[in-house]
C-alpha cells in the first residue's frame, strides 16, 4: 500500500500501562469508525506502512487507547510513538454533499472565474474561525477562507477549485 493510497486517522502520542496499549490522538470526525476496524497502517514519516492488526480499543477523555497484536510491552509500545495510524482511502467514511476531505483538496488547482490560476492547494489550516486554503503561488502563497461567498465551484474530478476573491485580496 502507497503513501497515497492511505488517509491518516490518528496519531500515536505515547505508551499506556504495561500491556502494549498507545494513546492516540484522534484525527478523524468520524470515532464510531474505530469499531469497524480489524486492520490498519502505522507509518513514520517516510517508512513504508506496516499492516497491523487492531485487538482492542477504547476511548478516554478526546484521545483512544489502543492495542495492536504483537505489542505486548511498554518497550513495543513506546516504538510505536509518533507512528501515523492510516486506513485505505477506499475506507474513508462517505460525507454529506458539500462537505470534503481535507485531502481531496490538497493539489486541487485555484482560479478566478475568468480562469486565471492563483495557485495550487498544498495545505488546509485549520482556525478559531473555519478553515484556510494554503495555495502556493511559486514565489510566494495566498490564504484562501474556505467560506461558501468566495467558492464559486468545486471540481474534484478535474482537481480545479474556482474562487471569487475580494478585490486585492490576492496581492496581500
Amino acid at each position: 500500500m502507497t503513501q497515497t493510497e492511505l488517509i491518516t486517522i490518528a496519531k500515536v502520542i505515547r505508551s499506556r500501562g504495561n500491556r502494549g496499549e498507545v494513546v492516540a490522538e484522534i484525527l478523524t470526525d468520524f470515532r464510531n469508525r474505530f469499531e469497524f476496524l480489524t486492520e490498519v497502517f502505522l507509518q513514520k514519516n517516510t517508512e513504508p506502512p506496516q499492516c497491523m492488526t487492531l485487538d482492542s480499543f477504547w476511548f478516554h477523555k478526546q484521545r483512544v487507547i489502543l492495542k495492536f497484536r504483537g505489542i505486548d510491552s511498554i518497550a513495543q509500545a513506546e516504538v510505536l510513538r509518533d507512528y501515523e495510524v492510516k486506513i485505505p482511502k477506499s475506507e474513508v467514511m462517505p460525507v454529506k454533499e458539500g462537505s470534503y476531505y481535507q485531502h481531496e483538496l490538497i493539489d486541487c488547482v485555484v482560479k478566478d472565474v475568468q480562469g486565471l490560476k492563483y495557485g495550487i492547494v498544498t495545505e488546509i489550516l485549520e482556525t478559531g474561525a473555519g478553515y484556510l486554503l494554503k495555495v502556493d503561488r511559486g514565489a510566494c502563497e495566498l490564504l484562501i477562507p474556505f467560506v461558501e461567498s468566495m467558492l464559486v465551484r468545486i471540481d474534484l474530478e478535474k482537481k480545479e477549485l474556482i474562487c471569487s476573491l475580494p478585490e486585492g485580496l490576492e496581492n496581500v
